[in-house]
């Protein structure tokens, strides 16, 4: 029998999530883009962190809420791999990512899954744990940048 716990965690997996078998692995890519700013500095520079995060099934994600994510950040003009996890508390709604790059830690995630538009937010730090600065960083929807695009660009 379910649990409350599970059942509200069910609740807040997106629709082809719900529908795949306990014993499936669950995957999903995201886009995720926005501007950082160095502590101590007034400029807004950009970054795009694009990731896949896996779990072995839907069971151990209901469970532990789990998921290990790898992708790639681009900061200052340079795109390095990143790795690291995605936990999700089902209690709360709140996505906790921890990334490690060739150079930094992203520490930061999502306050609730249910508040839609909340953006994304991390600290940036190097990988001895010096702070280096704060990103906010937005889902960026798959038709958005060819929309965007094509009606600037007529005439």
């Amino acid at each position: 029998m379910m649990t409350s716990s599970r059942a509200e965690a069910l609740m807040l997996l997106p629709d082809w999530a719900r529908r795949l078998s306990a014993k499936g692995a669950v995957d999903f890519t995201e886009t995720l883009h926005g501007t950082w700013r160095r502590d101590g500095e007034e400029l807004d520079r950009p970054i795009q962190l694009v990731l896949r995060h896996t779990a072995t099934s839907a069971r151990r994600l209901l469970e532990s809420g789990a998921m290990e994510t790898e992708g790639e950040v681009s900061l200052d003009g340079l795109t390095s791999p990143v790795r690291g996890t995605r936990r999700v508390s089902w209690r709360t709604g709140r996505v906790d990512i921890d990334l490690t790059s060739e150079g930094f830690r992203f520490i930061g995630g999502l306050h609730n899954l249910l508040w839609r538009g909340e953006p994304h937010r991390f600290r940036i730090e190097a990988l001895d744990g010096a702070p280096v600065g704060d990103a906010i960083l937005r889902p960026r929807r798959a038709a958005e940048p060819e929309g965007r695009a094509a009606g600037s660009a007529a005439p």
